[in-house]
């Protein structure tokens, strides 16, 4: 699978073939979007990149983080809305399971793969919150998150364009918190994307 996201990565911008599997994320902001789905249909397993992404996560393979967001980039780039971003930011851990959260790895490495400044830990959350795979229902999801996020200092986004990073979109909920907590704080637009989109939404 490893090689399968290097072909990727070859060919040429035009060439929708492989892992060129780009995913639209509903929502409130001007644009976004995932890589790829994180499974396959069918309950065939993962795609290539859902399973690059749980070895990033949960195998310590940190490695995959720039092959990751060179793919990642290389969508960005293709994709309209995503043009002068002046700050990239990511969703922070909401539980204290690791000392560096996975998107802040990827934030990191997506900002020296497009030259664009990257802030880590700018956004701070709150509060613990239950995990959001324990919560099946989006309302319940929201809730969840609500008024869990804070920027630690607003002056680095008022009047900015964001880049808002996250590994995984499931409900949206968090996504959608930490936009709005943006947006609030003064930023003049704010873009998101993640590696992966899970079926929550194509199932309901």
């Amino acid at each position: 699978m490893f090689n399968a996201l290097r072909r990727f990565l070859m060919t040429s911008p035009t060439d929708t073939a492989g892992l060129a599997d780009v995913q639209p994320l509903p929502g409130p902001w001007p644009a976004g979007i995932a890589l790829s789905r994180h499974s396959l249909d069918g309950d065939q397993g993962r795609t290539a990149v859902g399973d690059l992404l749980d070895r990033f996560k949960y195998a310590g393979e940190r490695r995959l983080a720039r092959t990751l967001v060179s793919a990642l980039a290389r969508a960005l780039r293709e994709t309209p809305g995503f043009g002068h971003i002046d700050v990239i930011l990511h969703v922070p851990a909401t539980t204290q399971r690791l000392r560096v959260p996975p998107t802040c790895d990827l934030a990191r490495a997506l900002g020296k793969e497009m030259r664009i400044r990257c802030l880590p830990d700018l956004i701070a959350c709150t509060r613990l919150v239950t995990h959001q795979k324990d919560i099946a229902r989006v309302e319940e999801k929201a809730v969840n998150v609500r008024g869990a996020f804070r920027v630690r200092r607003a002056e680095f986004v008022e009047g900015k364009k964001l880049l808002l990073v996250d590994d995984v979109f499931d409900s949206g909920a968090t996504l959608q918190e930490v936009w709005r907590m943006l947006m609030r704080a003064g930023a003049r637009e704010v873009v998101v994307a993640t590696i992966t989109r899970t079926r929550y939404w194509r199932d309901r």
